[in-house]
């Protein structure tokens, strides 16, 4: 008798554009994997994502998301390292986890949401959307900015800016750094910066803390000051975690 075949339940990838109807409005609870090709973890997680839609099959829905290739999704839901797996329940997203975890957490996670639904629990109400900057009017889009960049700013411990352009590829290649760092750094206060959807930050960024932007741009900030900043291939994990644990001088920037 030959080797038995084990089934294996295929993900189904998911888009910026498929998002809406293939999550929020599912009739089911809904997982979905952000990862990308060239992280090894998220490459490690996908066979336990598997296992995990095969065990639930027919209760549970399990989705892939490209973070690469869906810049729009990851900013919306505030992703700040990969894998990220996002859990939403109609229309709300309820919980995530970060990094790759063994399938019992994955379980963990989905365990009070399919009980909730057992019980006859309400629906939880769903997240207002948040416009993009581009549908805000100018005045409230600038105002909104600039009190987030003066937030930033004043972050008690060194928090990491990144502006990254999601058409360039250098920034794209450039992000996979910062994206490292903040899998390494998880307790590290990051805000990235998509330029090309958040062009009202980008430049209050520049005006509150008076560095000229630039994409890719890093800076680590606190109390109101740059501690450092670079640009382009002068970003590197190990320069960013520099400038955040030696707490470099006010107004140092990179070499």
């Amino acid at each position: 008798m030959g080797a038995m075949y084990l089934s294996r339940m295929t993900l189904t990838p998911i888009a910026d554009g498929t998002f809406a109807r293939e999550v929020l409005e599912a009739s089911q609870p809904v997982l979905v994997d952000i990862w990308a090709p060239w992280c090894a973890p998220c490459v490690a997680l996908k066979p336990v994502l598997e296992r995990v839609a095969e065990q639930l099959a027919g209760r549970v829905r399990v989705l892939t998301l490209n973070a690469d290739e869906n810049v729009d999704t990851v900013t919306r839901f505030g992703v700040r390292a990969l894998p990220t797996v996002l859990l939403f329940d109609r229309g709300a997203l309820v919980d995530r986890l970060t990094g790759a975890h063994p399938i019992d957490r994955y379980l963990a996670l989905l365990a009070p949401v399919l009980e909730a639904r057992a019980a006859g629990a309400p629906v939880p109400a769903p997240p207002a959307p948040v416009a993009p900057w581009s549908a805000r009017p100018a005045g409230s889009a600038t105002s909104a900015a600039h009190d987030e960049a003066h937030a930033l700013a004043n972050s008690p411990e060194p928090l990491v800016v990144f502006k990254h352009s999601a058409t360039c590829s250098i920034s794209i290649d450039v992000k996979r750094r910062y994206d490292a760092f903040v899998q390494a750094h998880p307790q590290v206060p990051t805000r990235l910066v998509v330029v090309q959807q958040e062009r009202p930050l980008s430049n209050a960024i520049a005006d509150v803390l008076q560095v000229r932007h630039e994409s890719p741009q890093a800076l680590v900030v606190k109390d109101g000051h740059v501690l450092w900043h670079a640009s382009h291939s002068r970003i590197t994990t190990e320069r960013v975690g520099a400038a955040v644990t030696a707490g470099v001088t006010t107004g140092v920037t990179a070499p």
